[in-house]
């Protein structure tokens, strides 16, 4: 099959509503098939297709930890070449983009020959009737990176500086607003391990709420009713509860937690641990809805 030319990566149609949306993948190629199998798509050959015209939308992280991280790579931009799939990049993609721009080695020797196709996908999609980003819709970042919403190989060995505004910016979308932990604290994540900076609901106002209602994922352990340093939050900004909604991946969210918040969706139930990849079914308008919520499972 002849390649796209990759120098231009395509457009969603700014009118359409005919999105699929899906979290990260990581590698799992089966269960990839399997949840858009649900969604009403039918392989063809190496990549995607709906009857309906249906458009697929990534939220980034395909690669590392899964069994088949060039399988799911392979699929994704045969199907993104096909014109029936988008995607924005998660923080594996944007790492191997570093490491590619600094001459160090990738984690996959396999992700070499994706590079050109990785360097044409967009850090985030601002669409008609929907938004995505791979953490965090931050406003004053998301401005900043709007001229090179698709970053150059300049711009990626920029972010290598830890201290420069453009890794502050990626870092922000792509890993989502982070606070300090309270010191002389033991706070767990999900897997049991301790860590110093925990991941903010970025989406809401936190002045004066303690860390139990202001983590996302939840951590546990102590010192949760501590108020976060205001520094920290003063990073947080809001995001309107009327404007269109946002999905995200990344957080890796535990069975119990809601993935979806007003006009904020999250499709990350960490595959690797909990073998579910989550999607959602967009249809027009601005609410979001548990029953459009779809996964596929071991």
């Amino acid at each position: 099959m002849e390649h796209a030319d990759l120098t231009e990566n395509p457009k969603p149609h700014p009118g359409s509503d005919c999105y699929d949306l899906i979290g990260d993948v990581h590698g799992y190629l089966d269960l990839l098939d399997s949840l858009v199998e649900q969604l009403g798509y039918a392989r063809k050959g190496k990549y995607y297709e709906h009857p309906g015209g249906r458009k697929l939308i990534f939220v980034g992280d395909l690669l590392d930890r899964g069994p088949d991280s060039i399988g799911v790579l392979r699929t994704v931009r045969e199907t993104c070449e096909q014109g029936n799939a988008f995607i924005t990049l998660g923080n594996h993609e944007f790492n191997v983009l570093q490491l590619a721009a600094t001459r160090q080695p990738l984690p996959n020797p396999g992700y070499e020959s994706f590079l050109p196709w990785l360097k044409t996908l967009p850090l985030f999609l601002d669409l008609e009737e929907i938004r995505v980003v791979h953490a965090a819709w931050h406003s004053s970042s998301i401005s900043f990176l709007s001229p090179t919403q698709v970053p150059s190989d300049e711009f990626v060995r920029r972010t290598s500086d830890k201290s420069s505004p453009e890794r502050k910016a990626v870092d922000l979308i792509l890993k989502g607003v982070k606070a300090n932990l309270p010191k002389n604290s033991v706070l767990r994540d999900r897997f049991r391990k301790i860590r110093q900076k925990g991941r903010l609901r970025w989406w809401e106002d936190l002045r004066d709420k303690p860390f139990a209602e202001a983590l996302f994922s939840p951590m546990y352990g102590n010192s949760l009713e501590e108020i976060p340093d205001p520094e920290d939050i003063e990073k947080v900004e809001p995001y309107p509860k009327t404007d269109k909604p946002v999905f995200i991946g990344h957080y890796c969210l535990e069975p119990h937690v809601t993935k979806i918040n007003g006009n904020v969706a999250c499709l990350d139930g960490c595959v690797t641990c909990d073998k579910k990849l989550w999607g959602y079914r967009h249809t027009r308008g601005h609410k979001l809805a548990k029953a459009n919520l779809v996964y596929a499972e071991y």
